[in-house]
């Protein structure tokens, strides 16, 4: 009897914590759609900030693994994003503008629309704001990137534009 009494008296709970769980997976089904610019590519942030002498923009240092077989579409940024391949190979091209490149034997050369360049370890790219690019990973391997951006706050991280 008094087993009956205790479970009685928590039935309450328990069916709280029951109709709480259904709620939380109906709420999950509806998903954001599919992007598969974000889906391939993983941008883990190491560091942040807002800037007071930069109002409305954000800093960061950000890493970004990119799959073998992944193509990104042409896109650009809100801002100036400054990179260096730590891992394997990148084919990167540049639709419309210009990009900086500096070589690890620190070679400049000047990437213009049009053009294609493979970038490697070592390799560093500089890229003004709404410069349009895209990259491809060919190679077996993940690249990685290392990059810092200086970038609208406001503004989505990459804007995916038509070429």
């Amino acid at each position: 009897m008094e087993f009956l009494k205790k479970s009685i008296s928590l039935f309450p709970l328990i069916a709280l914590t029951l109709f709480s769980t259904v709620e939380i997976a109906r709420g999950q089904k509806t998903s954001p759609p599919v992007n598969t610019y974000t889906q391939s590519v993983t941008r883990e942030v190491l560091a942040s900030g807002y800037p007071s002498d930069a109002e409305g923009r954000i800093l960061e240092l950000v890493r970004y693994t990119i799959p073998s077989g992944a193509n990104l579409p042409p896109h650009t940024h809100p801002g100036m994003q400054i990179e260096r391949v730590e891992f394997g190979t990148l084919t990167y091209t540049v639709v419309k503008g210009s990009a900086k490149i500096i070589r690890v034997n620190r070679t400049e050369e000047i990437l213009k629309a049009g053009q294609t360049t493979l970038l490697k370890v070592g390799d560093s790219l500089i890229e003004p704001a709404k410069m349009v690019h895209y990259g491809k990973n060919e190679s077996a391997s993940i690249v990685i990137l290392l990059s810092a951006s200086l970038f609208d706050a406001k503004q989505p991280k990459a804007i995916l534009t038509n070429p």
